[in-house]
C-alpha cells in the first residue's frame, strides 16, 4: 500500500508510544495525517511534543470529529479502540480501508518472514527469548511501533512480533497469518472486551487459520486448550513443553532440553544451561531453542545465546533481598492465572501477598483456590474492583486470611516489610489490571520496585 498523499486519520495517539511512532512512519511516507484521541492535551503532553516539529499534522483532542473519518482513505485503529466504534462504521461506510500497526508491518514486510508470537501470557518472554537466540529484529514490544522498525538501518531479513489480541483482529479481517506461529497459553483474559471467551480464543486462534500447509505452528501442550490445536493441526506442527508428551517438537527430559524431529531424538543442552528459575519462565525459552535447530544451528551457539538470556522487569522480577527478605515484582501478572504460575513456582516459601486492582470480568474461583493452598501468611489488597470480587471469592472457596486494604503501593510495601520475616517472600503479583491507581502494569510495577529499593 501506498501513503503517499493519502488522507490517513490516527485514531488514538495514547500514552505508551506505539501511535507515536506509527505517526512518525506516516509523516515520513507523505501521508496527510489527522492525529484524534479522545483525551485532552493535558494528558497527551509528552505526546504532543514529540511530534510538535511535524509540520501540517492536524491534530484533535478531547474529541473525534466525523468529518476526520468520513473524509479519509485510511484509519489507523489504536489497539485499545473498540472494533464496533462508530466511528469506525462511519469510515467504512465512506469507502476507508481500516488499518492497524500489525496490518501494515505484514503488508511492508515479507510476510514468509515474520515469526508470530500470541498467547495470554508468556509473549514478551518468548518473543524476546527467540530474537535474542535467533540473533532478528524483535517488533510488537509494548512502548513501540512496529512501523518504526521498518526504517531501522539494523531490521534483520526476519522478524519476531509479539501479537495481541487486538493486532491479530487486524490481521484477521485481512485473513493473514504469519508463515511461523507461537502459541504460548490460552486463558480467559480481555472478557471486559470481548463477548465471549470463545470469541477471545478465535481471535487468538486467528494466528494460524489463514497458514499454509508449509507454515509452522509451535504450541505449548502443556496448556490443554493449545494441546487440542496442536491435534488439529496436520501439517507442520510441534509441541514444547516441560515433560514429554509425544509430540515432535521440544521438551525436558531428565533434566536436559531434548528436540524430536521426524522421530529423531537429539538433547540440545542442559536445563540449568537455561538462566531462569521459574517453571514458567523456562518453558518460554523453548520455542527459541527449538527454531535454531530447525535452522540446523550447532547446539553450542544455541547454548551461548541462551545463557546470556535476562529475566525481563516485571515477571518474576526479584528487586532485592532486604534483611533476609526476597522482594518480587511480578506487576505483568494481570490475570488470575499468572498469578497461580507465581504461586505455584514459590511453592516452598512463606509469602506476603500484594494483590489486587480492576476487574476484566474475569474468573477469580481457580486463584481462590490456589491461593487458599499456597503459603501466604498475609494478604495485602490494592485499590479496585477487582479487589471486592476477589476477596468476596477468596473467602468463599475457603480463604482464611482476611488480609489487609490499602490506598497506595508505597502503604503496601510498608505493610508487607513489617509482617514479613528473614527467608519470606514479599510477592507483588496482583492477578488484575493496574488502570485507576496506576498508568499500566510497567508503572505499578516501578513504583513498587522504588518503594522496595528506599526500604531502609
Amino acid at each position: 500500500m501506498d501513503f503517499s498523499e493519502k488522507k490517513v486519520t490516527v485514531m488514538g495517539l495514547g500514552v505508551h508510544g506505539g501511535g507515536l511512532g506509527t505517526v512518525k512512519w506516516l509523516y515520513k511516507q507523505g501521508s496527510q495525517v489527522t492525529v484524534t484521541d479522545l483525551r485532552d492535551e493535558k494528558e497527551l503532553t509528552v505526546q504532543i511534543k514529540e511530534i510538535s516539529d511535524l509540520r501540517n499534522i492536524k491534530l484533535v483532542f478531547g474529541e473525534h470529529k466525523e468529518e476526520d473519518f468520513i473524509n479519509a482513505d485510511i484509519i489507523i485503529r489504536n489497539p485499545a479502540v473498540p472494533r464496533n466504534s462508530k466511528y469506525l462504521q462511519l469510515a467504512k461506510g465512506a469507502g476507508a480501508t481500516i488499518e492497524m500497526d500489525s496490518s501494515i508491518f505484514f503488508n511492508q514486510f515479507c510476510k514468509e518472514n515474520i515469526i508470530g508470537v500470541t498467547g495470554s501470557k508468556g509473549k514478551t518472554t518468548t518473543a524476546q527469548a527467540i530474537a535474542q537466540i535467533l540473533d532478528i529484529t524483535d517488533v510488537g514490544t509494548e512502548g513501540s511501533s512496529p512501523l518504526e522498525k521498518l526504517d531501522d538501518k539494523n531490521l534483520s531479513e526476519e522478524a519476531v512480533f509479539e501479537l495481541s489480541s487486538w493486532r491479530l483482529e487486524a490481521l484477521n479481517d485481512q485473513k493473514i497469518s504469519p508463515a511461523t506461529a507461537i502459541l504460548t497459553s490460552i486463558y480467559k483474559d480481555h472478557l471486559n472486551t470481548y463477548e465471549s471467551f470463545s470469541e477471545y480464543k478465535e481471535i487468538k486462534k486467528s494466528i494460524i487459520k489463514y497458514q499454509e500447509d508449509k507454515d509452522i505452528a509451535i504450541f505449548n501442550v502443556d496448556d490443554d486448550e493449545l494441546k487440542i490445536w496442536a491435534e488439529e493441526k496436520k501439517n507442520n506442527a510441534f509441541g514444547y513443553s516441560m515433560e514429554d508428551r509425544g509430540f515432535n517438537g521440544i521438551f525436558i527430559q531428565n533434566e536436559n532440553v531434548v528436540t524430536r524431529i521426524d522421530g529423531k531424538e537429539t538433547t540440545v543442552m542442559a536445563k540449568t544451561d537455561i538462566p531462569l528459575k521459574h517453571t514458567h519462565e523456562i518453558r518460554n525459552i523453548l520455542p527459541g531453542i527449538l527454531l535454531a535447530v530447525l535452522r540446523n544451528t550447532d547446539n553450542n551457539e544455541i547454548q551461548k545465546k541462551v545463557k546470556s538470556i535476562v529475566a525481563l522487569p516485571h515477571r518474576m522480577e526479584t528487586v532485592r533481598t532486604h534483611n533476609g527478605v526476597e522482594y518480587i515484582n511480578d506487576s505483568a501478572s494481570t490475570m488470575p492465572d499468572a498469578t497461580i504460575a507465581a504461586l505455584q513456582s514459590l511453592s516452598e516459601k512463606n509469602i506476603v501477598h500484594i494483590v489486587g486492582g480492576n476487574d476484566k470480568k474475569l474468573d477469580w474461583k481457580q486463584w481462590a483456590k490456589e491461593e487458599s493452598k499456597a503459603k501466604v501468611k498475609e494478604i495485602i489488597w490494592l485499590p479496585g474492583n477487582a479487589s471486592e470480587i476477589m476477596q468476596t471469592t477468596y473467602a468463599k472457596e475457603g480463604g482464611t486470611i482476611k488480609g489487609k486494604n490499602v490506598d497506595s503501593m508505597q502503604q503496601a510495601v510498608e505493610l508487607a516489610t513489617k509482617v514479613a520475616k528473614e527467608n519470606d517472600v514479599v510477592l507483588l503479583s496482583p492477578a488484575a489490571t493496574s488502570f485507576g491507581s496506576f498508568k499500566n502494569e510497567f508503572d505499578r510495577g516501578n513504583i513498587f520496585r522504588d518503594c522496595v529499593n528506599a526500604l531502609k
